[in-house]
């Protein structure tokens, strides 16, 4: 087998498995823990309609289960953790939007 008939192979093999399409944002956000500290600033890369995934810095703990802040305006999302790696996180939204005041 060549190296492009094993390259094909591996792609023809891949199966898509998100409900819908990632769309790329990279617009600035926030993670608040839910613990009283000050919510730590990240990047959201794309979104979906069930998802996102987020660029945060490595040394950030994430919870099993925290807010994504949108706005400053306190637009938020309930969010799970379903993936990480060193400095990016996949998040599965648990709630619609809400809006909870001014994050500053």
């Amino acid at each position: 087998m060549s190296l492009l008939q094993a390259i094909m192979g591996v792609k023809q093999a891949f199966i898509e498995q998100r409900r819908s399409l990632r769309e790329d944002v990279r617009f600035p956000a926030w993670v608040d823990v839910g613990d009283g500290s000050a919510p730590r600033s990240c990047t959201v890369l794309d979104v979906s309609d069930d998802g996102a995934r987020i660029m945060i810095a490595a040394s950030v703990r994430l919870p099993k289960e925290f807010y994504l802040v949108l706005s400053k305006n306190g637009t938020r999302r309930r969010c799970r953790l379903v993936w990480r790696s060193d400095e990016e996180a996949g998040l599965f939204y648990l709630a619609p939007l809400e809006h909870r005041g001014n994050l500053v």
